[in-house]
């Protein structure tokens, strides 16, 4: 028996909270995610866009040369070859459908791109997309939208190794 396993598309925001230090509470609930996933009872898709978007500076507000280094960088993109990550390909049909989406609902073109792919994968199972910004609440007609929440109802006492990154990973 095929066990029916949740999918749901992350927005970058999800895998941004890994690198931020002042977003201890949503790592938590992305990590207790992630470990959900890496025991593969839940599976979650992203765009290919996610990458680029979450290797950035760490924060606003730092000058423009204090960018991300090589290997933290490498870090990050290690999180993205995870078998259990699955990236959608930014193709002709997510422009399309991301521009559709920008015109008519007023995302911004960049969470447009994720609105599109998200909607494009209910094909392939996609539940709903997961965010932490409001703006995709404009398109709850097309796609369940939701934060994501802890899986685990009760968290263990004894602690499990952390699979995704820190903030202390990106320190200088």
């Amino acid at each position: 028996m095929i066990k029916n396993i949740p999918k749901k598309y992350w927005d970058s925001g999800l895998f941004i909270c890994f690198l931020n230090d002042d977003e201890d509470e949503r790592r938590k609930i992305c990590e207790d995610n992630f470990q959900h996933a890496k025991d593969g009872n839940l599976l979650i898709f992203t765009s290919y866009w996610t990458e680029v978007e979450v290797i950035r500076p760490r924060k606003k507000s730092l000058p423009f040369s204090e960018k991300l280094t090589p290997l933290q960088i490498s870090r990050i993109q290690k999180m993205f070859e995870w078998e259990w990550i699955k990236k959608i390909q930014v193709d002709e049909r997510v422009i399309k459908k991301a521009i559709e989406l920008s015109r008519d609902y007023g995302i911004h073109p960049t969470d447009a791109i994720h609105a599109a792919s998200a909607i494009l994968s209910i094909p392939h199972g996609v539940d709903a997309i997961q965010r932490w910004d409001r703006d995709f609440s404009k398109i709850v007609d097309l796609i369940k939208v939701e934060e994501p929440t802890f899986i685990t109802k009760q968290l263990s006492l004894i602690s499990k190794p952390l699979v995704g990154p820190h903030p202390k990973d990106f320190e200088p």
